[in-house]
Parts: C-alpha cells; sequence; structure tokens
C-alpha cells in the first residue's frame, strides 16, 4: 500500500511539474508526419484504431490523456508494448503534436461483444461505480480522463487488472482506488460494456 502511494505522489508531483509543458498547443499535421515517422500505426492501426490484441485505440482520445499517458512512458512511470522505448526521445512539443493529431481522428464505433449479460452487468457496475463523473458520458473522455468508449476490451481489461494489482500508476491515484474494488469478473463486464459504446 505504503508502495503504490509512494508512485501515486512521485507520479502527480512529476505531471504537476509538466503543467505547463501543456501550455502550447499541439499541431495536427506535425502529429501526423511524427506518427508516419514512429510507425505509430503498426500498432495502432490506421486512423488510430487498433486492429491487434491488446493494443489501443488512440483515436478521438482527449489530447491531454494521450499526452499524459506519453509523458508516463517517457519517464518510465509506465510501461508496456514496448512504447517506453517509443516514448524516450519524445519531446514535449513532440508529444503534443501527437495528440493534437489522433485525438482529431473519428472516434471508433462501439462493437458487440458475443456475452450480452457481461455487457448488462458492466452497464450495471459503470453506474453503480460513477464511471462517467470523471470519463464524461457514453464514457467519450474529457481533458485528462481518457475515453472508454469503443476501446478494445482485451485492452481496457489489462489496465484495469494492473490498476488493481498496483502494476500501473494513475495520475492521481483515482483509477487505482476504483479498480482496487472490483472483482475479475466486474472488470470484464466493464470491458466488455466500454467495447460496446460509440
Amino acid at each position: 500500500m505504503m508502495l503504490r502511494l509512494a508512485r501515486v505522489y512521485a507520479l502527480s508531483g512529476a505531471l504537476c511539474l509538466s503543467a505547463s509543458a501543456w501550455a502550447a498547443p499541439g499541431d495536427p499535421a506535425q502529429g501526423r508526419a511524427k506518427a508516419q515517422a514512429l510507425a505509430c500505426v503498426a500498432c495502432h492501426g490506421e486512423a488510430g484504431q487498433s486492429s491487434q490484441a491488446g493494443v489501443p485505440h488512440l483515436a478521438a482520445q482527449p489530447p491531454l490523456s494521450i499526452f499524459y499517458q506519453l509523458l508516463q512512458f517517457r519517464d518510465q512511470r509506465r510501461r508496456g508494448g514496448g512504447m517506453e522505448a517509443i516514448a524516450a526521445n519524445l519531446s514535449e512539443q513532440d508529444m503534443r503534436d501527437l495528440a493534437a493529431y489522433f485525438s482529431q481522428l473519428p472516434a471508433p464505433k462501439g462493437q458487440p461483444f458475443a456475452d450480452a449479460a457481461l455487457v448488462r452487468q458492466g452497464e450495471q457496475l459503470a453506474q453503480a461505480q460513477f464511471c462517467s463523473s470523471c470519463h464524461g458520458n457514453q464514457l467519450q473522455g474529457q481533458k485528462h480522463v481518457p475515453r472508454l468508449a469503443g476501446q478494445r476490451a482485451d485492452y481496457f481489461l489489462t489496465q484495469l487488472q494492473h490498476l488493481h494489482s498496483g502494476e500501473r500508476a494513475d495520475m492521481d491515484g483515482t483509477m487505482a482506488s476504483a479498480a482496487a474494488s472490483l472483482s475479475p469478473a466486474d472488470m470484464a463486464a466493464l470491458s466488455a460494456y466500454a467495447q460496446t459504446l460509440n
């Protein structure tokens, strides 16, 4: 528990220090060129919509959310999928440009999930957990909070598991705290529900 709190405080401090880094706007055209140079499409798909298991859609994510995720990867505060190496040499302007590009792409459409009962359970859980209070109406994301609507269920489930276990620290500890009370079945239900949303 103390280790988890220490990671949260360290991350929060780093992001507060970087708040001024977001002041300059990103350039979507530059972001597109940088995304091509980094071969983002190889994993995240055409137009920021991934077809690979465990790889998230980036299209229509709030730009500040993308920026902070890249910052966490660059600073080794988040790990996974080789993103630490890709982000290692990114400047904050690079991150703003990439965020501006991916955020303006069309949002992924919700995809059906085979287990309709699990989706209904996820909808009830999302309401009970007040997920929309941070993630926005229909979980479309806002400010620094990521879009969950239409996100790949396999990716979202893995992130909930990592937040639950403490393997991943979020920006301010809110999601780690929320995930701590979730059972494996709850996490599966929430990820299934989110995938179906537009």
